[in-house]
């Protein structure tokens, strides 16, 4: 099985050079969980759109000096989402209400039309970034854990353990 995780940056990080998951800490702590619960059951992405570094993906190394065109970094951000949602078993997209608005809201129709069948997804946003989407067309089709972004936190521990509990349903069966 293949997950990803489409998130954005934190402005909080460490020395660590090592990757971008490593890198970036506060907020972000919470895609790092999850992504390494994700890896006991699927080969896992992490994929961030950073206002100071750009499109990244977690496990490209540190530049310590990037050069970003912001809107060139979005595009191959939203290329990149929109052209692995066909081939993706779980999707989760954890943005502020912004970002969601900004990359997510356009391109909802095609994401739920290309949409791998039976794929498994997770949404951490705010209430008005989820009602600026038709949530029901996903959830007809797919099992839709959402978690309503209240302060930091991109995703809770009760919406991560559902997730997980979604996956290994799904290996068992």
């Amino acid at each position: 099985m293949r997950a990803a995780i489409f998130t954005e940056g934190s402005t909080t990080t460490s020395e660590s050079t090592n990757s971008y998951s490593d890198y970036f800490e506060g907020s972000f702590l919470s895609v790092n969980t999850l992504a390494d619960e994700l890896s006991d059951y699927c080969d896992t992405e992490i994929h961030v759109l950073s206002e100071i570094y750009g499109y990244v993906e977690g496990e490209n190394a540190v530049e310590s000096k990037p050069t970003v065109d912001q809107t060139k970094s979005t595009e191959q951000f939203e290329d990149s989402l929109l052209s692995q949602v066909g081939e993706l078993d779980v999707i989760v997209l954890l943005f502020t209400t912004d970002v969601f608005k900004q990359i997510i809201t356009p391109n909802w129709k095609t994401i739920v039309e290309q949409a791998k069948p039976d794929s498994i997804w997770c949404i951490g946003t705010s209430r008005s970034a989820l009602n600026s989407v038709d949530l029901e067309s996903l959830e007809s089709q797919h099992p839709v854990l959402v978690y309503q972004r209240r302060g930091v936190a991109r995703v809770g521990t009760e919406t991560r353990e559902e997730l997980i509990d979604h996956v290994r349903a799904r290996l068992n069966d």
